[in-house]
């Protein structure tokens, strides 16, 4: 991974990948629709506000999506999760909590559309 980011062109395309995950997989019918982005949390260097990030995660009733940022340079992340829709957002710094938060994720889901 490491090589292949260091190839990467520089920027952000968090928001046009989740516009893109969110329309796309609904092309195909599911009982379900769960779109996950990860993300580094470092969408205010390339002016992406939480609003616009929040607006994409639940631009489609039909999609359950969520983000989970996976880095964070100081607050980032934290401040991101309190500005996006309650319970779309996750800090998980440490890999081995990403099961849990997936559990957590489909748990909340499954709750909510009884």
């Amino acid at each position: 991974m490491q090589a292949h980011a260091q190839f990467c062109m520089s920027g952000d395309t968090t928001l046009e990948a989740a516009k893109h995950a969110i329309s796309d997989i609904t092309k195909d019918e599911a009982d379900e629709y769960f779109v996950i982005i990860l993300s580094d949390a470092n969408l205010d260097r390339y002016g992406i506000r939480p609003q616009q990030f929040a607006r994409e995660l639940t631009a489609d009733d039909e999609v359950n999506a969520y983000a989970v940022f996976i880095g964070s340079l100081g607050d980032q992340a934290e401040r991101l999760v309190k500005n996006l829709p309650a319970g779309r957002a996750f800090v998980c710094l440490d890999h081995k909590n990403i099961p849990q938060i997936m559990q957590q994720i489909f748990t909340s889901t499954m709750l909510s559309s009884k």
